[in-house]
């Protein structure tokens, strides 16, 4: 790994994190951040909420930075999306901006397009469509609201296009569709969740293939969105984009 690039991810010891951090082991050398390393010695603890030098020195020398750290529940209210969803992505996008990152991954979430959920066509969601954050749903019982997660997203992303300007930094923000913990399988789907969850299904195979492409994409893209979904036949979500920017082209997908 002598001339390997060197990643820091955040969030490492999450679903996501977790799942991209064991794809890249031993081709990559990484540097790994989470609010709880949940025991793993080898995950530096890290609230990114609270600007700190002992983990922002560790972006020194990073060629990228893929940023997964979050509140992963998509119906959070303002309280509990503002320090991980937001305090936290701005320490992180300008401690990387100031460190001469190069490049800058952002986990961005298709709830920055959830008010589209009783409103779209098939390949109809691209990056270039107005953005309308947040869906109401029923949780448990209940009517909750994704806006405050989908416009925490949104803000990523126009901060990202903000520092790419400043910095000369690049930064892709995919929009990352339903990747469930564990295995993954789109067969244990549960049929009830709707076409609107399935048909955003994102296998784990086909993430950690989309985020290894954003890490070598062209060192010349300063700034894009990208939809991050398998191949689901019939989905709204418009991959076209995608495949131009990175080179993604998904393995698996539901029919």
């Amino acid at each position: 790994m002598a001339n390997a690039k060197t990643i820091l991810i955040t969030g490492a010891a999450g679903n996501l994190g977790g799942k991209l951090r064991r794809h890249l082991e031993g081709r990559y050398a990484l540097r790994l951040l989470d609010l709880d390393p949940r025991g793993d010695g080898t995950i530096v603890r890290a609230d990114l909420s609270t600007y700190d030098p002992r983990w922002a020195d560790l972006f020194q020398g990073a060629d990228v930075v893929v940023h997964l750290a979050a509140n992963p529940k998509a119906h959070c209210t303002w309280e509990e999306v503002v320090g991980p969803n937001l305090d936290g992505l701005m320490n992180v996008f300008v401690t990387a901006a100031r460190a001469g990152v190069k490049r800058l991954i952002f986990a961005s979430s298709n709830h920055v397009m959830g008010g589209y959920k009783d409103h779209w066509q098939p390949g109809q969601l691209t990056p270039q469509l107005a953005p309308w954050p947040g869906a109401a749903y029923e949780v448990e019982g209940e009517r909750r609201s994704s806006v405050p997660y989908g416009a925490g997203k949104l803000a990523g992303e126009r901060l990202g296009k903000c520092l790419a300007g400043m910095y000369g930094m690049s930064v892709i923000a995919v929009r990352i569709g339903w990747v469930r913990p564990g295995d993954n399988r789109a067969e244990d789907i549960p049929p009830e969740r709707g076409d609107w969850f399935r048909l955003m299904w994102l296998s784990n195979r086909d993430f950690c293939q989309l985020m290894e492409r954003c890490i070598e994409a062209d060192p010349a893209i300063r700034f894009e969105v990208i939809n991050g979904m398998s191949n689901n036949a019939g989905m709204p979500w418009n991959l076209e984009h995608t495949r131009q920017v990175v080179g993604f082209v998904p393995q698996d997908g539901l029919r």
